[in-house]
């Protein structure tokens, strides 16, 4: 099922809602090459952190997305991040969700989920929440 966005003349289907998502993690993973074919001009991440790292709220746009990522992993080499599931489209409103992990250098790991907002075919907004630990089995 597709439906058109109401902000769009492009249809969101599963198959690309899911390549946003298997895009979004291969960006967190060190892909930084062309973040403008998937994110939104007016790109914006709404990130659950603690007050201290609030300066994330200011991160816009596909540039800045890719910068705050480039220093992130530089901060954190080796780390490596994958899709826990298959994302879950909502054709509906134009969003994407999915949990994820990543594992650290040492082995350590944490889950976390990602909703995303896809507007006119590219991610719009992320809303992403980490936790302190992989999601118990």
């Amino acid at each position: 099922m597709t439906t058109t966005l109401h902000t769009s003349h492009r249809t969101l289907t599963t198959a690309t809602g899911i390549a946003l998502f298997d895009r979004w993690t291969a960006l967190w993973n060190g892909d930084l090459s062309d973040p403008e074919a998937f994110l939104a001009p007016g790109f914006r991440v709404r990130f659950g952190n603690d007050p201290a790292n609030a300066a994330t709220d200011e991160v816009r746009g596909p540039a800045g997305m890719a910068a705050y990522v480039r220093t992130f992993r530089a901060d954190k080499p080796g780390l490596r991040f994958a899709v826990d599931g298959t994302p879950l489209v909502d054709t509906g409103p134009g969003r994407v969700a999915c949990c994820w992990y990543v594992t650290f250098a040492d082995g350590a790991q944490k889950s976390g989920i990602d909703l995303l907002e896809v507007v006119d075919g590219r991610i719009a907004t992320v809303w992403s929440v980490t936790g302190l630990r992989r999601f118990a089995d």
